[in-house]
């Protein structure tokens, strides 16, 4: 599955390692904006590269705060029971 804009994925390296993200954005030099509401926020995303992403099945709606992209994260990892 390609990375999309409103993905949630799960980061697989770096410092973030396991944790569950919203795609905000895609840049052309093959890396992808991040955030997750809590440590890295809407307003200050964290930039990673999109090959230290994995795609999951979820596609989110458009988030414009930090409390509903956290609220939407933790019923996913809920859902799925990790």
């Amino acid at each position: 599955m390609d990375i999309v804009k409103g993905l949630i994925v799960r980061a697989k390296a770096g410092r973030d390692k396991g944790g569950y993200f919203v795609v905000t954005d895609i840049l052309e030099n093959g890396k992808a904006l991040i955030c997750d509401g809590k440590r890295r926020k809407v307003e200050h995303p964290k930039c990673k590269n999109i090959i230290h992403l994995e795609a999951t099945s979820c596609v989110a709606q458009e988030f414009t705060t930090n409390r509903q992209i956290k609220t939407y994260l933790k019923s996913f990892m809920e859902e799925k029971n990790v």
